[in-house]
């Protein structure tokens, strides 16, 4: 991620070097903060979605529309890597509770794991695009490939 310094970004913001130091001590506690923040409502989006039982792809669609510009900022190939992780860990139990296959599956872990990653891709990737396909489709997409795989779009008889 791209240091900024603390006089760069308040005089952007349009702030008192002062008014920033009486809430932060630097800007990765700044950065910290936000990303605690962004987490927090991307959990309550989760559980909230859960609590109220949909399908898996409307549960998709919900999650994917909750996830704000900022936190694609923040997962970007300028973001914090760590970010990206603990985003996908908030994923997790998400994933675990809509996967189709039994927990006792062998290799579930992996399984999980390689589902969370590919989406995490997915979404990247779209965000890259500037969004060039509705929430509806690339959530419709990613369930698609995470139930059925890259073999129920690619031609096997070429």
């Amino acid at each position: 991620m791209r240091k900024i310094s603390v006089s760069e970004l308040t005089k952007r913001a349009g702030y008192n070097r002062s008014t920033f130091y009486e809430y932060f001590l630097d800007t990765d506690e700044l950065v910290a903060y936000v990303e605690t923040g962004l987490l927090a409502q991307l959990k309550e989006t989760i559980l909230r979605a859960t609590a109220e039982n949909h399908s898996p792809g409307a549960m998709f669609q919900i999650i994917f529309a909750a996830m704000n510009e900022k936190i694609y900022l923040l997962m970007g190939p300028n973001g914090d890597s760590a970010f990206l992780a603990r985003v996908q860990s908030e994923m997790l139990p998400f994933l675990e509770a809509y996967f189709p296959i039994s927990k006792d599956t062998p290799y579930f872990d992996y399984l999980i794991c390689f589902a969370n990653s590919a989406l995490f891709g997915m979404l990247q990737r779209w965000n890259e695009k500037g969004k060039d396909v509705s929430t509806e489709e690339i959530s419709g997409l990613m369930q698609e490939l995470v139930l059925r795989g890259l073999t129920a779009r690619v031609d096997m008889t070429e």
